[in-house]
């Protein structure tokens, strides 16, 4: 048990190399919470399938990739958010899928702040998730799904340039044929949107 704790303080605590860019990919919800659900599919289960993937995809272009998880285990929004931070990540990508009684298509989330970096990320990943099949964009929005006056967790306590993307409706069922379909272009074209905004912006 003590290795463990070890083990997990040393990964804490390794220091960002100079020049280093670190994308930071948060695979929503894990282990007890399972997210979104429609029949025996959950959301922590799609989360995590596209952010392997695009972890596979930020490493192949040379861009240090640290998980949220790595498996289905429960990472409190609060653990999140601190290593990202003590990471000192460049970019913090939250992956989810939606629900709703009726709604489709994929959507992308900043904070209420509107900071133009972030506004700046969610519009370049979204215009690349646009070039692949998707039944409709809902657009690149701040706040929550409560208003204008409410922030996600995980947008409003990482200090590095941030968003949360809504991969389709798991309710619906077109959203999720093609999200099986789609699923490797979906993240490449998450991956080739923060690649666009980390190396532009170094």
């Amino acid at each position: 048990f003590l290795a463990i704790v070890v083990i997990i303080i040393i990964s804490v605590i390794i220091i960002k190399k100079d020049n280093e860019l670190i994308g930071f990919i948060d695979a929503g919800h894990g282990g007890i919470d399972v997210g979104a659900i429609n029949g025996d599919r959950y959301e922590k289960d799609d989360a995590l399938k596209v952010a392997k993937l695009v972890e596979k995809y930020l490493e192949e272009q040379g861009i240090r990739t640290i998980m949220t998880r790595e498996n289905d285990t429960n990472v409190s929004l609060k653990q999140r958010c601190k290593i990202a931070n003590m990471k000192k990540a460049d970019v913090f990508v939250s992956i989810h899928r939606n629900s709703a009684d009726t709604g489709n298509g994929i959507e992308i989330w900043t904070s209420t702040e509107k900071n133009k970096k972030d506004l700046a990320l969610a519009n370049t990943i979204l215009e690349k998730l646009e070039s692949t099949e998707i039944q409709q964009s809902r657009g690149v929005k701040s706040g929550t799904e409560k208003g204008l006056d409410t922030d996600y967790y995980v947008l409003k306590n990482t200090k590095m340039t941030s968003c949360l993307i809504e991969l389709g409706f798991i309710t619906d069922n077109k959203d999720n044929e093609l999200f099986d379909k789609n699923t490797e272009d979906y993240a490449k074209a998450i991956a080739n949107g923060i690649i666009k905004e980390v190396k532009g912006n170094n």
